[in-house]
This record gives C-alpha cells, sequence and structure tokens, in this order.
C-alpha cells in the first residue's frame, strides 16, 4: 500500500533487469529501512482491527458471549460456574442411573431442566433456569426431584421384566422373584406378595 515501497520496489526490479548490481544493494537497504519504519504503524493499525472483532465488549454486543466477566470477580464467577457444571453432571448421572442409562447426557438434562422449570421455585421467573442460586436451592432438596426418579425407576424395571418376559426361557423368572423376596424385608415382602396376586388375579 506505501507508495514509496512500491517505487523502491520498481527501481529494484529496474536495476535486476540492467544487472546495475551497486544499485541494488542499495535499493534493498532503503526498502529494508522502508519496511522497518512502517512496521509499527501498520501493527497499531493490526491491533486495532483484531480489537474491533476479538475484544470481550464487541463480543458481547455481537452476542457472542452473554456478559463481560471483570477481572477482579473472574475467579468468583468461574468457580461458581464451574460448581454449576459439576452439580449438573452429578445429577445427570443420577437421572441416567435411575433410567438404567437409556437417556443420553443430553437427554437427560433436558428432562432435569424440565423437572426445574416446573417447579414451584421456578415459576413465574423466565430466567430461573440460569440462576445458579435457584438452582442449588432446587437441587439440594432431593425432594424436588424424587417422584421424577421414582418413576424413571419404575420405568426401568418394567422394560427388564418385559425383557424377561420377551425372552425365550421364562423357567428362571419364578426362581428370580423368589430370590428377590428373600432379601425384601418380611413387613414389605407381603405387601409384595399381595400387589402379585392382585395382578395375576
Amino acid at each position: 500500500l506505501d507508495q514509496k515501497l512500491i517505487s523502491l520496489k520498481a527501481k529494484l526490479q529496474d536495476a535486476k533487469q540492467s544487472k546495475a548490481y551497486a544499485n541494488m544493494e542499495l535499493l534493498q537497504q532503503q526498502i529494508k529501512a522502508r519496511k522497518k519504519q512502517l512496521l509499527p504503524v501498520y501493527a497499531q493499525i493490526a491491533t486495532k482491527f483484531a480489537e474491533l472483532h476479538d475484544t470481550s465488549m464487541r463480543m458481547a454486543a455481537k452476542g457472542v458471549i452473554k456478559s463481560v466477566v471483570e477481572w477482579s470477580g473472574s475467579r468468583s464467577f468461574f468457580y461458581k460456574k464451574l460448581n454449576r457444571r459439576l452439580a449438573e453432571s452429578s445429577l445427570v448421572k443420577t437421572v441416567r442411573k435411575a433410567s438404567g442409562d437409556d437417556l443420553s447426557y443430553k437427554s437427560a438434562l433436558a428432562l432435569i431442566q424440565d423437572w426445574f422449570c416446573k417447579s414451584d421455585i421456578a415459576k413465574g421467573k423466565e430466567d430461573a433456569w440460569t440462576d445458579d442460586q435457584v438452582f442449588f436451592t432446587w437441587k439440594d432438596n432431593v425432594g424436588n426431584y424424587e417422584s421424577e426418579l421414582s418413576k424413571l425407576r419404575a420405568q426401568k424395571l418394567l422394560n427388564q421384566l418385559a425383557e424377561i418376559g420377551d425372552s425365550s426361557d421364562l423357567r428362571a423368572l419364578p426362581q428370580g422373584l423368589a430370590n428377590l423376596l428373600k432379601k425384601v424385608e418380611t413387613s414389605r415382602r407381603e405387601e409384595l406378595v399381595d400387589a402379585l396376586r392382585k395382578v395375576l388375579g
């Protein structure tokens, strides 16, 4: 872009064609000096151009990030975010275990978010899911989602029993039920036997 540099390079080309070697060396030194002179200006322009795209303020304005984290509060901010992700991951693991690993991580997290948004603690609050404090208040009270986990466990058991029913060898089922009943407490065993009688009716 620099006219002086363009002119020097054209003169160097002419000197090469006319084989004026002494002149060529002088022109190369002048080109080198000119580049050295221009470098700080171009570096400053390039930096400014990059800042127009990659600064946190610009990224926030474009909607690439939600907000700018101030350096002074960054440690606390990222600690809370990491703690939140770990808590979500732990709960997802519990949900996946309850469902028999039928759910993917993403599906389990979506299920948790659905339970959370339907809970009393989140009603009427648009951005409740993104509020870490509200999330922890909800998560720490297992009663908020225990019934949902019980439904998943029951469905898992039904699926397992359906698999056994679909298998060709049903002779193992009575023995499996007998072993299960032996492990259950006496009071609960009677309840289960009564429930089975009603079903078999």
